[in-house]
């Protein structure tokens, strides 16, 4: 008989150890799952992407209470020696510069407080002046509020209380009428006086109302100048330059372009030079919209978010409260989506350094402003001071991140996942519940405590509890066992905290290859 070979032992599985980063290319909803870069999130929600890390975001605290009713505009007033803030809820507008309990109103028995103000200054000195299309437009000197018609601030020629928006444009304040395609300019360096009308009917062709009117400064051949670009409720812009309207020698139209149709009347925001406008089709630099036709979305600096942000702006563009927002002192271009008023909203917020996006929870504003590098929203019956601190006027702030998957570098082979690490760099103890998620899954928890669906292990299950915590910023690591089988993997990290920093900086994983199939 032939001799009986021994049978060769099953190869041992050998565990394989890969580091990804943390998604700081932040949110991203266009990109399909299978092709997305690892460095980016399918959720990222109260987690603030840097081009370093993804830090939990900022807090709030209440900075004024006892206003009866939503705030829904806030009004800064801001010259050389005074810089104060007015709220505008119910009808009547209140001083909210300090902290504390509201005091009496300034302005009382408004139609509404939807105003659209602009701060203007000429030799007599600095005002802060504000329409709202239902009431005269109202003025204040650092000292004391005026109304157009008290004798001494008179506008003729428009009634100001047709007045829904307004702007100033080469040292004229210019207003735009409502439901109408007529702008109205003030005489040079005037707050009163005789206003011109000009109609620009004949330029736009596809109806609708002059929405609202924006400065563009643009870096052409003949040097930087500012632009005066007025947009339509059917998303039509047309282009201006020059300083005297009523001269063909010193006002030429530049020329018209489309984009799609803008939401809200606070709609555009200066980003540096440029301007961005919301819109149907997306967050639109104007600088982009000249040179493309309005069907290339791509153009939008909401493009990573395209799909969120479209069926948000599907199912809440009549809803008021839609405002962009720039916060240079926080890194942050700011789109506030009012989704119940009264009850709920929430923001889009890209890190203005590196373009990335994530979702701000929990700050249910309906107008942003910011004053003395401080930003501030109007809440219900509050005023809040916003980025600042690390809880919501002392409540948890609750964090959710899926980051997009990978097949760490083996796209056709399978993996048993055993252990996962994250690292954060923070000054307290984090206790976030985790799921390894394979082949695009999206389990998720509603509370990160008793957080147990699928193949998931909460965080003090681990070996957390038996490390001496520090109270400096310090490094903190830890294995986790978990259990999860499939081709690709992506981590789903879930935290609440109060009174804590934590910058996650990238994440372990342990696996064993399988077979290739």
């Amino acid at each position: 008989m032939a001799p009986v070979k021994p049978k060769k032992a099953a190869p041992r599985a050998v565990a394989n150890t890969v580091s990804i980063p943390s998604p700081t290319a932040g949110l991203n909803s266009k990109d399909p799952l299978a092709k997305m870069d690892e460095q980016f999130a399918v959720t990222l929600e109260n987690w603030f992407p840097t081009p370093t890390s993804v830090d939990i975001r900022n807090g709030m605290s209440a900075h004024v209470t006892g206003l009866g009713a939503i705030t829904e505009t806030l009004a800064e007033y801001n010259n050389t020696t005074t810089k104060k803030i007015f709220a505008g809820a119910g009808t009547a507008y209140y001083d909210v510069t300090s902290a504390g309990a509201v005091g009496g109103s300034v302005i009382s028995g408004l139609t509404n407080v939807r105003h659209q103000h602009i701060n203007m200054s000429n030799s007599g000195g600095h005002f802060l002046m504000m329409v709202n299309g239902a009431d005269k437009l109202r003025g204040y000197d650092g000292t004391n509020w005026w109304v157009d018609g008290d004798g001494a601030h008179d506008i003729s020629g428009l009634n100001t209380n047709t007045a829904i928006h307004i702007n100033t444009f080469k040292r004229r304040v210019w207003l735009v009428e409502k439901n109408s395609m007529s702008a109205w300019y003030l005489p040079t360096d005037a707050i009163s006086g005789a206003a011109v009308e000009y109609d620009l009917g004949p330029i736009f062709k596809l109806g609708g109302s002059l929405n609202c009117m924006v400065n563009w400064t643009l870096n052409a051949s003949t040097g930087i100048d500012d632009y005066a670009a007025f947009i339509s409720t059917n998303g039509e812009v047309a282009l201006y330059q020059g300083t005297d309207p009523a001269s063909a020698t010193t006002w030429a139209l530049v020329g018209t372009f489309r984009i799609g149709v803008p939401i809200g009347r606070r709609c555009c925001v200066k980003v540096g030079a440029d301007v961005v406008i919301l819109t149907t089709d997306g967050a639109i630099p104007l600088s982009k919209a000249l040179l493309t036709d309005k069907s290339q979305k791509q153009v939008a600096v909401t493009d990573k978010i395209d799909s969120l942000f479209s069926g948000d702006a599907d199912l809440y563009k009549d809803n008021y409260g839609w405002q962009p927002i720039l916060y240079p002192d926080g890194d942050k271009l700011i789109i506030n989506v009012p989704k119940v008023a009264g009850v709920e909203s929430y923001q889009y917020v890209m890190n203005t350094v590196h373009g990335a996006w994530c979702k701000f929870t929990g700050w249910n504003a309906y107008c942003f402003a910011v004053l003395d590098d401080t930003l501030y929203y109007g809440s219900d019956t509050k005023i809040y001071k916003a980025d600042t601190g690390s809880s919501d006027d002392g409540s948890n702030i609750t964090a959710v991140a899926q980051q997009a998957y990978s097949y760490f570098g083996k796209t056709g082979q399978l993996k048993r996942f055993t252990m996962c690490r994250p690292v954060f760099i923070t000054n307290g103890e984090l206790t976030p519940a985790i799921v390894v998620n394979v082949d695009f899954q999206q389990n998720r928890t509603t509370s990160p405590p008793a957080y147990s669906v699928g193949d998931t292990e909460l965080w003090d299950d681990g070996y957390w509890d038996d490390f001496d915590w520090a109270a400096d910023n310090q490094v903190y690591k830890k294995w986790i066992g978990v259990s999860a089988l499939g081709y690709s993997a992506g981590i789903r990290l879930v935290t609440q905290s109060n009174d804590l920093t934590a910058r996650w900086s990238s994440t372990d994983f342990i696996y064993e290859r399988g077979g290739t199939f």
